[in-house]
This record gives structure tokens, sequence and C-alpha cells, in this order.
């Protein structure tokens, strides 16, 4: 129907609607989409404009910190702000549109991997990995996509009871950061509907439960401007993503004091993000490195574009049952990319010479191994301790309590990326394909990290309410009327970028949606 800036609103005006999301990111973005046309009457709350506007960003702003055993902490102040974007799309428009789903083994519960398991299956999930593949632009995953099917570009020989594999990486335009005009027909064209309203400008700063505490029924409104609205729906859908959906609904504490959906304290633990591990080389040192001992083509892994498809190396359920180790992939680039560095010339010849004579039956010359940088991405295994709490003594311009984010290891997360690194470089040896030299010390893990701006895990899925903050269709347990849309419901992590599956997850909510919502019509 129309986009509405919430600041030109008569003061204390009311919004109503069926359905209000509250969040116009890629996850509110596309519910809206799913119902647009519907007879559900949708309003989605923007906290920002069109574009990425500095005071709006700043409400993002808090403390952060790393902390991992032997390591020293790492003050991250800056993440918060940094990492996500407060804008009609939502951090898509600097996403690069990375797409992979996570794997079967991220669904499965592991007895080594605390507080793993999905209440759902990879295979029961594909349908709507495949929507949301349509949705974007992209070629379907199927369930065991072992490579790209592309005959030019071989994968390596591994055997598969290592348990590594060449896992597809595919890249979509709905991007800010691909295709600007692709990525502001996706965000905006919904709008046309006649039962779609998009109030940009709007923070809601309140979930208000009536008096027994087990529904929602209205949210405070607030705009920098300083006018203050009130929203009132059937049903809610909190898309803020996996920082600001834990601080809101943390914050909305005049009812229950520990706030929503929050009885047995399970809001904001569990953070989880992703974080790459890499070591760059210099005259003194070395580098995190793979020497290939083939002359063949390496494209399937280094493509000659950054946004081409292209495999990294994974860790299948087999490997990581034998290994008892979490997931893992390890990503190959050419040197000289922002943000590397190649190995010097002396470097390079010895680790070339040294992996093509130890590969001799590979019939490949000593001098034409092929180098190349790497960086590895290990599972954060879910842990309580890494959590999401609010610094009520320190209040962003809208009157909210900002955030703290204690980004939290155990020991078993670096003994898992060990193994599996030492595994990995057995894989490569034992087959003849080439060498990893990993000269990474775990006391450095923590100083190197490259975080990313995914995150994930503060509202949890889980059937059980003392074990999860929301059911498998996303609904916050003990609140009947409000649900969570985003990779904050995540259990698991994986490594894979998350966009593909909470776009899946945000597919399947609008099935049940319509069912629920169009059968009390």
């Amino acid at each position: 129907m129309a986009f509405i800036d919430a600041r030109t609103l008569p003061d204390a005006s009311r919004i109503e609607a069926d359905l209000i999301i509250i969040g116009g990111g890629i996850a509110g973005i596309a519910l809206a989409r799913e119902l647009a046309g519907g007879p559900i009457r949708v309003a989605v709350l923007e906290s920002g404009g069109r574009e990425i506007d500095m005071d709006n960003q700043a409400l993002y702003a808090g403390s952060a910190t790393v902390r991992a055993p032997d390591n020293p902490d790492r003050a991250l102040n800056d993440y918060p702000v940094q990492s996500r974007i407060r804008a009609l799309g939502g951090s898509a428009h600097v996403w690069g549109g990375k797409c992979a789903p996570l794997d079967p083994a991220d669904f499965a519960q592991r007895d080594w991997a605390p507080h793993s398991g999905w209440p759902m299956s990879r295979e029961q999930l594909q349908p709507f990995y495949d929507r949301a593949c349509d949705l974007l632009g992209i070629p379907h995953f199927g369930p065991d996509t072992p490579v790209l099917q592309d005959k030019a570009r071989r994968p390596l020989d591994l055997d598969p009871q290592d348990g590594f594999f060449s896992a597809p990486r595919y890249f979509s335009k709905i991007s800010g950061g691909a295709d600007k005009a692709a990525f502001d027909a996706f965000r905006t064209d919904f709008a046309e509907a006649p039962n779609i309203t998009v109030y940009l400008y709007a923070n809601a700063t309140q979930l208000r439960l009536a008096a027994k505490g087990d529904t929602v029924e209205g949210l405070d409104v607030a705009c920098l401007s300083g006018k203050r609205h009130t929203a009132r729906a059937r049903t809610y859908v909190l898309a803020t993503g996996g920082i600001e959906n834990a601080r809101l609904m943390l914050a909305s504490d005049t009812v229950r004091s520990e706030g929503v959906g929050n009885r047995h304290g399970l809001v904001g633990r569990f953070f989880q993000g992703h974080v790459t591990y890499s070591m760059d080389g210099d005259a003194e040192t070395e580098g995190s490195a793979v020497s290939i001992a083939r002359a063949e083509s390496m494209a399937l892994y280094v493509p000659p574009a950054r946004a081409a498809a292209h495999c990294v190396i994974g860790s299948g359920l087999a490997g990581q049952t034998r290994m008892k180790t979490g997931n893992f992939t390890l990503t190959l680039y050419n040197g000289g990319e922002p943000g590397s560095s190649t190995p010097t010339q002396a470097e390079t010849k010895v680790i070339r010479q040294t992996a093509t004579r130890l590969d001799a039956g590979s019939g490949v010359d000593q001098q034409s191994g092929q180098l190349f940088g790497c960086f590895a991405m290990t599972e954060h295994f879910p842990n309580p301790d890494s959590r999401i709490t609010l610094d009520t003594a320190n209040l962003d311009p809208l009157g909210m309590p900002r955030i703290r984010l204690d980004w939290v290891y155990s020991r078993a997360d670096w003994d898992s990326f060990e193994r599996t690194t030492a595994a990995m470089g057995d894989a490569l040896g034992a087959s003849g394909q080439g060498r990893l030299c990993w000269p990474i010390q775990h006391t450095d893990y923590v100083a190197i990290a490259s975080a990313s701006r995914h995150h994930m895990g503060t509202t949890r899925m889980h059937a059980d309410p003392k074990q999860g903050v929301v059911d498998a269709d996303c609904r916050v347990h003990d609140t009947a009327n409000l649900y969570v849309a985003g990779s904050s419901v995540f259990p698991t992590s994986g490594i894979a970028n998350p966009t593909l599956t909470l776009l899946a997850l945000t597919l399947r909510l609008a099935d049940h949606l319509k069912l629920k919502m169009e059968a009390v019509r």
C-alpha cells in the first residue's frame, strides 16, 4: 500500500494491522513478500530509512568482548555497530551475496557437541531451501550435492573416509554489495500490494504484554525526532537480528521482570558468530597456506572472480563423528587479495618443492606445484555463557538500554579446531594431493580472528521450553502470538553464511502464519 515515514505521523498515532513485522531486513522483507497480495493486513516497522543513516546506525552501539581459554580478552566494542545495517534491507546492504545451506551434520544431535541438534532435519527444510534459492535467483543446493557440476574444474581427490568434501558456494545478486538495482527492487516492490504498509524510522522500544504475560497486546514505537506511537496487531514477528531480537525481548520488562520469553533465562544466551582464522606470512614467519601437488586448474576452489561460484573444503558428519569435532571449512585464495599476504618467494619455492617431492607419484614436476593462501572457519559450539545482556546504566537516545556482548569460547572449541586442521593436513597428504601449512597456536586464535557480521543463537529453537526460546515454528514458547525470524533462532551455527537458512526458515514461517491466521478470519 505505502511507505510511511513515522516521523511525519501526528504524535501518539496508532498503527494497526493483523500482523506486525518488527524489522525491515532481509528476513522481515521476505516474510512480507510472501504475504503480499493476501488477506492478512501487514505492517512492517523499520528503524531506519531507505539508505544508511549514521544517527540510526548509532542505536546499535554497545560493548563487546571476546573471551577464550589461554587467550587474552579482546575488546570488540565497534562490532555491534559495524556488523549490522539499520536501514530498509538491513545488512543485505553490505552482504556480498554468498549463499550456502547448512550441512545435514548441522541439524544432527552430536553427543560431543554440547547443546547441538535442531528440531528438524535438513531433509525437512530442503523444500524451503529450494524456495529461498528461487527467491535469491541462485541454483538449488541438492541435499547431497558434492561439488559444482563443472567438468572443467575438477575437485581434489580426497578419500571420503577421511570425512572431507568439496562444498559449493553460490552468489546472489539480491544484495546491495552485488546489484543495487536488483536489491532495491527486492526491498521495495512488495509494498505495492494493498495489504502491506511499511513504516520507516519506526523503532519498537517495548513489547507490551497482556496482564497475564502470555500474549503481546501492543508495541511502543519511537522516532529519533521525539515522536512516540503505539502499534497493535493479532500477531507479531520479531525480525531485528541476532543481537537486537534479544535486546528488545530483555528490555520489555514491564510485566515480567526477566523480559519477554525469558522464563528460563535463555534469551540472549548461546550467542554464536562466524569467525575466520589465518596467518599472514612474511620474511620471518610462515603463513597459513596449502600447497597443491598438481598442475591442472584449481579454479573450482580459487575462481577468477571474487563472487563466482566455487567450492570450499568442508567436513561432513562422518568425519566429525570419527574425529569428535564440529563443522569446519578451509577456503583457498590466491595471494595478493585484500587483507592477505603472499608467502615470500623463498618460502614458496621450499613448500612447493617439498610437497611435490613427497607426492612424486602424482607425476607433477617439483617446480609445478601450486601454493595458495588459506583461511579456516570452525563451528562455535553453543555456549550459554556466550551471551547478550543489557547495560541498564547506559541508554540510547530512545531510552533503550545498550547491549553488552560476551562472546565466549570453550576449550572444546579449540580442541575441535586443532583436531580438524590436523586431519585436513593428513587427508591432503594421504591422498597425494598436497600439504597444509598451519603455523598457528591456539593461544593466538582470538588475536588473529576475523569476525563476520553473522549473529546467531540468542533466541534459540528447541522443542523443550527449558532448552530454547522458540519452538520449531519459531513461536516464542510462553508468548502465544509472538514469533521470531532470523538467525537468532539457530540452535547451532554451522559454518555457512546464515542468509539462505534464515530465509528458508522465514518462508516456512510464512506458510505457518498463512494457515494459522487466515483460518481464523
